[in-house]
């Protein structure tokens, strides 16, 4: 099992210590060290591994500028994982391919640069799926990543070894990205939080060959949501360095802020399968009524109701299938027979579609936002399950059928996320608690998932800081 978690304080408070001496980079690096020693045998999130030596002796330097007061970033001193998709210069970078099993990228991707120039110290890089198609974390290079809840079962994906280090304590945070499910959709299943950002276009941060592309999202996991408020703000809006007092001191006039909003009703929105159009598992859906049972007895008003999503199937088809094309056309093109059927199958889609095809979609796209914008217009945020069906067997590559439903298609299994990809709305899951298939089967982890207003991220964490704490009884 997994140790209990979250594994570290929230990470102002981790700052703070070392700042006041309560504590190290070093002594919180080693930790996670041990843990992977003692646990990534089994469970295999993080195959790839930075040099010990070179992570200690950074947290060293960090440790030295911030006893002397100077400047430093706003992650100083904490470890970090970066999903391998994500170049990172001298680190082996596979993409989960044969094709990259042995390359070593000269430059940093965006993600990794940010978090570096905000003094995180890379730990190692975690296991994906072959260019990240499937929310299944297995691929011909770096193996199969298994659940710490139960090693028979997966972690998800893509960013399926992030998930599964932050649950066994090997890392503080991890970054990800997020097309279907691809955040959310991990951290669900290794009960942790995940947040995929609202769909904004950031060139800076290039998520994808298309640096205007909003399909996919940079974003992060992590213990908690106010750790997620941290790593969020690294990426979204990175700022120079300064000495660690004015970040701590920034940080608590903040939280004083928002335990003053805090005070304020929450009126949420919720359903379990939007009106019967989404199959979701039996054991889903009891864990899921259970949370919204404890909700509403903190206080919370919940009102039964979804938005019109009618159409988010096709277009997000349609949108993946382009998406692959512009980013794996030319590998398709060249390295066909070393790519996975799936890969092959996203990519050739893509290359069938006509022009009018890509603009319905486009225009079916800018609908369901409004729908899913002007719905969530009496409300706070909008809550369902993150995930329709429980961490399932890794040697099964994806679900077929979700309680007797068959499943039109291999990412079918993902519809509450990737519906939502498509409006373009944030959405951030929480843990809430955990289920199991039969009596006898192990408790596995499930997520509570938060839909927010467009570009309102900061509300919909302050949200998820409220319902993570009403619901922390059933996760622990």
């Amino acid at each position: 099992m997994p140790i209990p978690f979250p594994a570290f304080p929230p990470i102002p408070e981790l700052l703070s210590g070392f700042r006041h001496g309560r504590g190290s980079p070093r002594e919180i690096l080693e930790r996670c060290h041990a843990a992977i020693d003692a646990r990534d045998a089994d469970v295999n999130a993080l195959p790839t591994r930075v040099e010990r030596a070179d992570t200690l002796a950074q947290a060293e330097r960090i440790a030295r500028r911030i006893a002397r007061g100077e400047p430093v970033g706003a992650l100083a001193g904490l470890p970090w994982c970066a999903k391998d998709m994500h170049a990172t210069a001298g680190v082996r970078t596979t993409c989960g391919s044969p094709i990259f099993a042995d390359h070593v990228p000269r430059r940093n991707d965006p993600v990794v640069q940010r978090l570096l120039d905000a003094d995180a110290i890379l730990i190692a890089k975690s296991n994906t799926p072959e260019f990240a198609a499937g929310a299944q974390t297995f691929n011909p290079v770096l193996g199969t990543t298994r659940n710490p809840f139960a090693l028979s079962r997966t972690v998800g994906g893509s960013s399926g070894g992030g998930a599964a280090a932050l649950a066994c304590g090997m890392t503080v945070i991890a970054d990800g990205s997020d097309l279907a499910a691809s955040l959310r959709n991990p951290a669900a299943f290794c009960g942790v939080a995940g947040l995929r950002p609202s769909s904004r276009v950031d060139p800076g941060l290039r998520a994808a060959a298309d640096a205007f592309d909003t399909l996919n999202q940079i974003g992060a996991m992590a213990g908690r949501v106010a750790d997620l408020r941290c790593v969020e703000r690294t990426l979204r809006a990175p700022r120079p360095r300064q000495p660690l007092e004015r970040w701590l001191a920034e940080w608590e006039s903040e939280t004083q802020a928002r335990r003053a909003r805090a005070q304020a009703p929450l009126r949420l929105a919720w359903s379990i399968d939007c009106g019967g159009t989404m199959p979701v598992a039996a054991p889903i859906r009891r864990a899921m009524r259970e949370a919204i049972d404890r909700l509403r007895e903190a206080g919370i008003e919940l009102v039964e109701a979804w938005p019109d999503l009618s159409g988010a199937d096709e277009c997000f088809q349609v949108l993946r299938a382009r998406y692959f094309v512009e980013n794996f056309g030319e590998l398709y093109r060249e390295h066909r027979a070393q790519m996975k059927d799936t890969v092959v199958w996203n990519i050739e889609q893509g290359l069938a579609l006509s022009i009018e095809q890509l603009a319905e979609a486009a225009c079916t796209r800018s609908r369901i936002f409004e729908r899913v914008a002007g719905f969530l217009a009496g409300f706070d945020a909008w809550l369902l399950p993150t995930t329709q069906v429980l961490p399932f067997p890794h040697e099964i590559a994806w679900p077929t059928h979700i309680d007797g439903v068959a499943l039109d298609s291999y990412i079918g299994w993902l519809a509450s996320c990737y519906r939502i990809t498509v409006s373009g709305h944030p959405a951030l899951t929480v843990p809430a608690g955990f289920a199991r298939e039969a009596p006898g089967e192990p408790l596995l982890p499930v997520g509570l998932q938060l839909v927010g207003h467009y570009d309102c991220d900061e509300a919909l964490l302050d949200v998820g800081e409220r319902v993570e704490a009403i619901l922390a009884p059933l996760a622990a």
